[in-house]
């Protein structure tokens, strides 16, 4: 048998259900072929629940002691199928949403996506940050046809309850917070400004302007969208302020005219 063969059928018996017997598996003194097995089926187990783990640190905040039991049922359920270990959770959220008894409590799904949004966000290629500066010599009435690009790694999750506050305790090891089911959909904005990932809750008209800029809308249709949440005189002051925001938060990448 070569090397790579042997190597197949530990994995094999690494995932399987049961530990088969591998006959090129052999005992001595210290530990019999069986216990060996055990080691290495173990410790494959422990990889991925300290993985999880380390990802989602708001769902464990959120489940308390139920969060190991979880792991296992989704370690059992969803074998990692990725040579790196860093995209085993990537069903978490999915898991969460279909499985027993899980799927019952919708803010365990949520709270996975913000958990997985954040991890994702911080893996994600740097791209230039537009400054204020940058905008400062566009004509003014070029502005009508002023296109913002957004940051790719930039997301926008909906949720009812208030997870949220769950990743911000786990983030600062601070006490459990009491989970609040919001009166309606809140949309969580979550992108990264340098190293650091950062969240926080979007309006419904920041929420609209962002989805233009998003599919490369004009400036001038922004602010038609804004004229849905607001009069029509104070669509382009709010725009602005948008913006301004923006630029800070460092969300947008570039600006084009088309």
């Amino acid at each position: 048998m070569s090397l790579q063969e042997l190597q197949q059928q530990i994995m094999q018996a690494v995932l399987a259900e049961e530990s088969p017997r591998l006959p090129e598996l052999h005992g001595d003194a210290r530990a019999d072929a069986a216990t060996r097995m055990a080691i290495y089926r173990n410790g494959y187990r422990v990889r991925l629940r300290d993985s999880l783990t380390t990802e989602f640190a708001g769902l464990g905040h959120l489940m308390g002691r139920r969060f190991n039991a979880m792991l296992e049922s989704y370690i059992e359920a969803h074998p990692s199928m990725h040579y790196n270990i860093r995209w085993h959770g990537a069903g978490v959220a999915a898991f969460l949403g279909y499985s027993l008894p899980w799927h019952t409590s919708a803010e365990l799904a949520e709270m996975a996506s913000l958990d997985w949004a954040i991890s994702t966000t911080f893996d994600a290629a740097n791209e230039p940050v537009l400054a204020a500066a940058d905008l400062a010599h566009v004509p003014a009435d070029a502005w009508a046809n002023l296109r913002l690009r957004p940051q790719n790694h930039l997301q926008i999750l909906s949720v009812q309850h208030n997870v949220d506050a769950f990743r911000r305790a786990a983030d600062s090891n601070s006490k459990r917070p009491r989970l609040r089911r919001h009166a309606k959909v809140c949309h969580l904005l979550v992108w990264r400004h340098s190293l650091t990932v950062r969240y926080r809750t979007v309006s419904a008209d920041e929420l609209s302007a962002l989805t233009g800029a998003i599919k490369e809308e004009s400036f001038a249709a922004l602010c038609e969208r804004l004229c849905e949440f607001h009069e029509p005189a104070d669509a382009l002051p709010r725009m602005a302020s948008l913006l301004h925001q923006w630029l800070a938060d460092g969300l947008i990448c570039s600006w084009s005219m088309q």
